[in-house]
């Protein structure tokens, strides 16, 4: 089984990069009631509907890797099944943040999230905007 991953590439430092995931989520995923600044933290999504999931800091390796786990999940997907509701359970927010020739690279991996979920493509579209494209873009326009 494959969990999701993705990766990109921009020129902005790493240490921009890791405050960008840590403690600014709200400003290129969804609104988070909290930040991860040390480890333990939690902090819970807020994407204005009954969905939310909270994850807490299992990982703050400044500033290459961070692991968020998903302790509490509540996902409601109007045409899936309430199975959906706890599948993000217990995975992991995996981000690897690597300098090479001058070029940050972010290699996510949401560990658990496969293919046998049936939330997976749901979840892999979003990810595939709100990582590839949302977090890309807001880290270019600082």
């Amino acid at each position: 089984m494959t969990s999701y991953s993705a990766a990109l590439k921009t020129s902005v430092p790493a240490t921009q990069v890791y405050k960008a995931i840590t403690e600014e989520m709200s400003d290129w995923w969804a609104s988070m009631d909290g930040q991860f600044l040390n480890l333990g933290d939690q902090a819970k999504t807020d994407f204005g509907g009954q969905s939310y999931w909270s994850f807490e800091a299992s990982v703050l390796d400044e500033p290459e890797r961070i692991e968020l786990i998903c302790h509490d999940a509540n996902h409601i997907h109007e045409g899936l099944s309430d199975g959906i509701r706890e599948e993000w359970l217990g995975t992991k927010l995996i981000f690897q943040i690597t300098v090479l020739d001058g070029e940050t690279r972010i290699d996510f991996t949401h560990e658990g999230l496969v293919q046998e979920l049936e939330c997976f493509q749901v979840c892999k579209a979003g990810w595939d905007h709100y990582f590839l494209r949302s977090l890309k873009d807001y880290l270019e326009r600082k």
